[in-house]
């Protein structure tokens, strides 16, 4: 009895299957198949490789910038010039119109 208990606690055995199917003749794949074998490159000339690209050449040097009031008379009247501000009561209620968005009310009929 002890014996019949460790047979039926082994491990199920599992079987293998395996499935075969016929081959079916694809002709589209055929004919795809004999032209790639039958596609015959014809080999690149130096004149091809250089026709296909451009000379290089290097690139021109970047000018120097150019500022609108050169000189020490332009940087002194810069300096001396006096600070615009907006006032802090004008910018705010700009600012609070721009994100109020308007609700379009809805016709009921």
């Amino acid at each position: 009895m002890f014996r019949l208990a460790i047979r039926r606690a082994a491990a199920p055995r599992f079987v293998r299957s395996f499935t075969s199917s016929v081959v079916r003749p694809n002709a589209i794949s055929d004919i795809y198949i004999r032209e790639v074998k039958g596609f015959k490159p014809t080999p690149a000339t130096a004149a091809d490789a250089e026709a296909g690209t451009k000379p290089w050449a290097a690139p021109a040097a970047p000018a120097a910038p150019s500022v609108e009031a050169e000189g020490v008379d332009a940087l002194a009247s810069y300096e001396q010039s006096a600070v615009e501000t907006e006032s802090g009561s004008s910018t705010g209620a700009k600012e609070e119109e721009w994100f109020v968005e308007e609700v379009e009310e809805e016709e009921h009929h």
